[in-house]
């Protein structure tokens, strides 16, 4: 019923990549705003 083929996989695979990019970049820039926040604090 659900079969993974090649052409599946050509879809699949660039949005897992794409998906994974982005969720990445998120948690950086929170990590880098609360970063900020606290250097921000201490002034």
């Amino acid at each position: 019923m659900f079969g993974i083929d090649v052409h599946s996989l050509e879809v699949l695979v660039p949005s897992l990549i794409g998906v994974v990019g982005i969720t990445a970049a998120m948690i950086w820039a929170g990590v880098k705003m609360r970063q900020l926040m606290n250097e921000d604090q201490k002034k």
